[in-house]
This record gives structure tokens, sequence and C-alpha cells, in this order.
């Protein structure tokens, strides 16, 4: 990927070396510079704006949440995202209430580690539909990935016909169904920045139940991007 003084970059904090490159192979997928470290303290000599932290739970000098604190005193602001192998209700709460914007569980996948860093930086995922994924995801078949990628389209179709014409903006659970099928649609599909914008859309939906004008139409942008790459 070529660099730049506007490309985002990455703070990824992990003691494990295999989740650690695991980690930078997939934020690379979103157009992202990634500057790892393994331990609070490489990470606190870490240079650099960054527009988004990945921070372990556990690290073998300080714990995440007092290395986040650590951060902030230092003057970084960057949205932060705590990953663990554990990850329950209460240590989720626990994790946002101490700044964490959210929280990645280990292992994921790499569509989720995309749909995760899109979600805060939804600028980053310049790569509408990812051949290379896709393909991978559906075992290197060229004409089947055209076959889905046309249903896809036929089912964005719909999805924008149902919510501006007919009632599907006012039911949440059914919207939450569509949302759900649909980000299964782009794993085959290779749309991650589509996948990202329904994943932010159902977040906002069990948050305050409905969403917003604002809401809606921001997922409708990403819709009508990915179709019109989809028809080119």
């Amino acid at each position: 990927m070529k660099s730049s003084d506007s490309t985002p970059r990455v703070l990824i904090v992990d003691d494990d070396p295999v989740s650690l490159r695991f980690l930078e192979a997939a934020v690379a997928q979103c157009d992202c510079i990634a500057t790892t470290a393994a331990s609070g303290n490489a990470a606190l000599a870490a240079n650099g704006a960054f527009a988004l932290l990945l921070i372990d739970r556990r690290l073998p000098d300080i714990d995440g949440i007092e290395l986040l604190h650590a951060l902030r005193e230092r003057g970084v602001v960057a949205p932060a995202i705590a990953t663990s192998a554990e990850i329950d209700t209460a240590l989720a709460a626990q994790l946002r209430a101490a700044g964490f914007v959210d929280v990645l569980e280990k292992p994921a996948s790499v569509q989720g580690i995309i749909e995760i860093v899109a979600r805060h930086l939804p600028k980053t995922a310049s790569v509408l539909l990812d051949d290379i994924a896709a393909l991978d995801s559906i075992g290197g078949d060229a004409n089947a990935l055209r076959a889905l990628r046309g249903l896809l389209a036929r089912e964005l179709d719909e999805l924008e016909r149902d919510l501006i014409h007919g009632d599907l903006a006012t039911d949440p659970i059914r919207l939450d169904e569509r949302l759900h099928r649909l980000r299964a649609s782009c794993g085959f599909c290779g749309a991650s920045a589509l996948a990202a914008a329904a994943a932010k859309l159902e977040s906002a939906l069990r948050s305050h139940g409905v969403a917003t004008e604002i809401e809606r139409n921001e997922f409708l942008d990403a819709c009508r991007d990915t179709m019109a790459t989809l028809r080119a």
C-alpha cells in the first residue's frame, strides 16, 4: 500500500506475536498503516499521530485500561478498541466505561476486524469490493462470485426500495434481520465497506430502537456506492 500523510495510522498493542501479526494484516486491508507494539511500554514509546488504537486487555507490563489512561494523559485522543480472548457482558461494560469505544473478541475473522475498524474509521474502507477476499471465502470460483454479486445487487435494490418506499424503516426487528442477512452476503462478495455500514446501522438500532434519518441515509449511501461498483 502506498502511504501518505493522510493515510490513517492504527496502533495495535498485543503481547501475542501471532495475534499481533494477524491484526496487522487485517488492518492493512483497511487502507491503514499499522504500528505494532508487544507491550504497554512499547506502545507508550511509539511515535506518530494515531487515528485508532487496538489494545489487548492483558499485557505483560500494564493492563489495557491503564495503558489507555496513560495514552490519554499524553494527549492521544484516537478512539480505542479493546481486544481480548475472554469478553463477557460485564467485562465489555467495564471496558466501555473505562473509555474504550468498542470491544473485539479474539480470535476474530479478518472480515470481523475490517468491519470494526471501518465502523470507527468509515473513510478507510475505500475498497468497496475486495476480489481476493471474496474468492478466498468461496474457494476461488470466479463464476460463483459473479453469481453471488448479482444476487447482492438485487438484494440492495430491494433493500433501498423497502427503506425508502416501504415500511421497513419503521420496523426495527425486520430491518435488523435484513441487515444481518446482508452482512452475510457481503462476506461472500468481499463488500467490506457495506458490511461495516450495515453493522453500524445494526448497532444504532440496538442502541435506541429506531435508526435516525441521518443513520439510514449514511447506510443508503454505502448501498449506492456498492451498487455503482457492482454495475461497473
